[in-house]
Order: structure tokens, then C-alpha cells, then sequence
């Protein structure tokens, strides 16, 4: 076995060395599956109660210790911390409690309705039934923007239905996983049911999707996760891509021209726009597009930038690396070579020493542009206009990515109608880009932006499987379709068919009579 590197993390806003971390060996990985499949096969036959009672204590100690955790994940990313309060801790504090208190529902025994066989089956005493199960070890390979909120709030969803968890964290913020599964287990959380493998996605990462885990839940960027999903499709080990997004913001003209800057300003730039649901395309009725233009402008101008956990007025933070500057330099040069004009922001921020690029409005006179097409992780919006309702849903719904949007107006009927004709997992009608923290509503896209769900019922049933139990109470020596073959029997078969699914209720009962004459023979 070889040596195992060293990471070492360094906060991309000072560039100074936060810690660092021993890399896991990719050869290594089967090993933590293992050891998670161990623990598993005690943590799922542990009363309910008990397990609730376990995971309510990690909550209460996440609790305790926000502020130490909240630090900790500014220190990864750079991120201010009323943004990792708010979008790490409390996101992954409500969607926990969520799974904690839904647990006992999902593991609720239900009856099939086999309808018009139901009578049938009723009188020859059968009955059919989908009894819940955890999946096992449930692989999680999780992004760098948000790292607590994520892998906390789906290791909480998988605890909560009965799996184990391998988290591959990235390997720019490794610190926050090791100390969230540290909290865990200091919490109650039985030893090896939380394994944690530090490492880079081209080797670890790859090493988990290649593994026997019976679930990947991946969160990332779109093309690593077709490598991502090429690699379990080699098992046939099923998946869930959380992936980019391109989201739209409409405006229509009756919008709260004040509020709606104020939320365009908070979704485009959260994270310093290193989020998959930031509004990334904004589409501003032409009759209101100056004044909410200047206002937007406004905002924007408004925000500060740079780092100091101690300093809360600190409003945006750096991108991730040196690299993710140069990405947005390029894209901002690009449009504006095909014909974007820079209303505020448009190149790398002076006078602070790690990654930091301006908050970027841009003025795009048309859609098929790279910067409306292609995906922008980082603080670049595009600004359009539109004329009426067909052509903002028109353009709205031409993008790849399907993952968020939303939908300004004094008139909730038409933001209902509206929001219901977008193309997006989520769409929210006068507010943007929050509800990865309402626990109880489910989260994903289509196309680019992924499929699958997690958070909610949807998400809690690509966590366990709903196993098919059929139970016949043994009344009968014989069924009519078993040999010997004869001609009473397949009459029989022939007459029940027709009668139950040609709705010949009358004569039913007296050929299910028969059959049943026959079963006994």
C-alpha cells in the first residue's frame, strides 16, 4: 500500500493554511464499504426509538457547537459567516430535523391496492403489502461550496432511514466532514456507520463510484457527474446527480420593484455565486427595465467584500481557487466580445489578497450567447428583457440546466400559472433559491441539471426499498393455471379473466365460486 498524500487546506479569501488532512488511498475504499455494511447491519435492526433517540443528540450537539462549525466552514471557503450560519448550519440543522421526525411514517408498512383483483384476491385470501428497508451503505460524494449543509443533511436523511454512509468530500474542504463525523460519533453515532474518505475525485471520488455501495448520491458539476454515473452503471449501482444550474429569475411588471432587487441581489450572488441554484439569467419585463435595472445596480454596489468572521457586514466572500477567477475573467471577456455590456463589476477585485472577482451585472442583448447558454459558477448575471408572458416562459425554458427559478409578481394567480410552465425542479413564486432548507420539499432537476431527489418524502425513497411482500394464507391445494393442464380449467381462466377485466360484474361471483371449486380439487 502506498503513502498517503497530505492536503493541505488554505482559506481562499487570506490564502493562509486553515489545516490539513490525510488523503485516503483509493485501493482503501472497499475496506470503509465494509466496515459502513458492518455497522449498518446492527444500526438497521436497532429499534426505531432508539435510533431516533441517537440522532436527535448529533442534532443537539450541531446545535451547541454552531458557531465552532460555522467558523470552521468560513475558514474552508472564505465564505462570510452569516453565510455559513445561515446556508450551512441552519440548512443542515432544518433538514435533519425533518428526516428525525418524518422517520417513523417512512418505515409504516402499506397495503397494496390491486384493484379489480382486489375482490378476487380477498376471497381466495391473498393480499399483497410494500414493506420499507434501508438500502445498505449509501456513497456520497459531495461539493466544496456547501460543506456541512450537504453531506450533514444527506448523512442525516440516510442515518434517519436505516443506511450507513461513505462520504468523499471534496478535496479542497476535507475539514469540515472530519470534524462533523467526529461530532457524530462523540453524539452517540455508533463507530463505522459514518465513514469518511479524504481524497481527489479523479482517484477517491472514482473509487467510490466504482465500489459496492448500493447507492451514489453525487453533487458537482455536470460533466463529472456523467464520469460519476458511467462509472456505477459498471455495477448497475443506481444514482442521484445533483448538479449546475442556470436558473432564471422573470420579472413581471407589477413585481415589488424594491423587494425583487434586494432578493435579485442575495440569489445571484450568495456564495459569491458558487451555487448551484443562484439566479444566473434575469428576465426583466421591458416596460420596467430601467428603473429595475438602476435599482439591482444599486445593490449590487452596496455589497462589501472580503473576510472577517468578526466583521458582519461583510456581505460577500472570494471564489474557491485562482483558477475559478481566471474562468470568470474569460467568460466576462466573451460576452463581451459577443456584444454584453458591464453595468457594474467585470474583473478580479483589487486590494484583498486571495480569490476575489466583483459581483458582475451584464446587459445581453441576446440569448444565444455563451453567457446565458453555458454554466457560470461565480458571481455573473446575465440581464435581458422580455414583452410578454410567452416569450419570458420561452426564454426561461430554453437552457439545458432544470434546477431552480422563479417568478416576480403582485399577481399570485399568474406567478402560480407561470411558475407551473417552467422547466425546473423547484420554481418559487417572490422568493429565490432557499428551500434546500425546508427539509420536507424535495430537491433536484432534469436535463443538465441532473435527476433524482433528495430532502423530503421523494428524497427518503431513494433511500430505502419498498420491498414487496405477498402473503396467501394457504386456502387452496392448486391454482387453475398450475399442471395438469385441462380444458375445465383454462375455461375457467378464460371466463375470470373476461368477467373481472370486462366488467361483467353480475356473473363474478358465481365463476369466482367455481374457481375456487377448482383450486380445490
Amino acid at each position: 500500500m502506498g503513502s498517503r498524500p497530505i492536503i493541505n487546506v488554505h482559506n481562499p479569501a487570506t490564502l493562509e493554511k486553515v489545516g490539513q488532512a490525510v488523503s485516503t488511498l483509493p485501493e482503501e475504499v472497499p475496506g470503509l464499504v465494509e466496515k459502513a455494511r458492518q455497522a449498518q447491519s446492527d444500526w438497521a435492526i436497532r429499534p426505531l426509538a432508539e435510533r431516533t433517540k441517537i440522532l436527535r443528540q448529533v442534532q443537539s450537539a450541531l446545535v451547541d457547537r454552531a458557531d465552532e462549525m460555522a467558523e470552521l466552514v468560513s475558514q474552508e471557503t472564505g465564505k462570510p459567516f452569516m453565510e455559513s450560519l445561515a446556508t450551512d448550519i441552519m440548512n443542515a440543522i432544518s433538514v435533519a430535523d425533518f428526516a428525525i421526525g418524518r422517520v417513523e411514517h417512512l418505515f409504516r408498512e402499506s397495503k397494496v391496492d390491486l384493484g379489480k383483483l382486489s375482490s378476487p384476491m380477498r376471497l381466495l385470501g391473498r393480499s399483497s403489502y410494500l414493506v420499507p428497508r434501508p438500502l445498505g451503505v449509501i456513497g456520497l460524494i459531495t461539493p466544496w461550496n456547501y460543506p456541512l449543509a450537504i453531506p450533514y443533511s444527506q448523512a442525516m436523511m440516510c442515518l434517519a432511514a436505516g443506511n450507513a454512509v461513505l462520504i468523499k468530500p471534496s478535496s479542497t474542504t476535507p475539514l469540515t466532514a472530519l470534524r462533523m463525523r467526529e461530532l457524530m460519533e462523540e453524539s452517540g453515532s455508533p463507530p463505522m456507520l459514518v465513514q469518511v474518505a479524504i481524497g481527489a475525485g479523479t482517484e477517491v471520488g472514482e473509487a467510490v463510484a466504482s465500489s459496492t455501495v448500493d447507492r451514489i448520491i453525487f453533487t458537482g458539476h455536470t460533466e463529472v457527474g456523467r464520469r460519476i454515473m458511467t462509472l456505477a452503471s459498471q455495477r448497475l449501482t443506481p444514482i442521484t446527480l445533483e448538479l449546475g444550474g442556470k436558473d432564471a429569475f422573470i420579472v413581471m411588471k407589477d413585481a415589488d420593484l424594491n423587494r425583487t432587487a434586494k432578493a435579485a441581489c442575495w440569489g445571484s450572488f450568495v456564495n459569491c455565486g458558487q451555487t448551484c441554484a443562484a439566479i444566473k439569467r434575469i428576465y426583466v419585463h421591458r416596460s420596467i427595465l430601467d428603473k429595475f435595472t438602476a435599482l439591482l445596480v444599486k445593490e449590487v454596489r452596496s455589497l462589501r467584500q472580503g473576510y472577517d468572521i468578526n466583521d458582519p457586514t461583510i456581505s460577500v466572500g472570494p471564489m474557491i481557487s485562482e483558477r475559478a477567477v481566471l474562468d470568470m475573467e474569460v467568460q466576462v471577456s466573451r460576452a463581451m466580445e459577443q456584444g454584453a455590456k458591464v453595468l457594474v463589476g467585470g474583473k478580479r477585485t483589487e486590494g484583498l489578497p486571495g480569490h476575489f472577482f466583483e459581483p458582475t451585472l451584464l446587459s445581453i442583448p441576446t440569448q444565444n450567447m455563451d453567457i446565458v447558454r453555458q454554466e457560470t459558477f461565480g458571481p455573473i448575471v446575465a440581464i435581458m428583457t422580455f414583452d410578454t408572458e410567452e416569450e419570458a416562459v420561452r426564454m426561461a425554458n430554453d437552457s439545458a440546466f432544470a434546477l431552480n427559478g422563479s417568478v416576480w409578481t403582485a399577481d399570485l394567480e399568474q406567478g402560480r400559472r407561470l411558475a407551473t410552465t417552467l422547466k425546473a425542479g423547484t420554481v418559487m413564486v417572490n422568493n429565490v433559491a432557499y428551500t434546500y432548507g425546508l427539509g420536507a420539499t424535495p430537491w433536484g432537476g432534469r436535463g443538465e441539471s441532473g435527476f433524482g431527489r433528495t430532502h423530503g418524502d421523494m428524497g427518503f425513497e431513494e433511500l430505502v426499498e419498498r420491498q414487496h411482500l405477498h402473503v396467501d394464507k394457504g386456502k387452496f391445494s392448486s391454482e387453475i393455471w398450475w399442471p395438469p393442464y385441462e380444458k375445465e380449467n383454462l375455461e375457467a381462466m378464460r371466463d375470470f379473466t373476461g368477467l373481472i377485466f370486462n366488467g361483467k360484474r353480475d356473473r363474478l361471483l358465481h365463476r369466482l365460486l367455481n374457481v375456487r371449486r377448482l383450486m380445490r380439487r
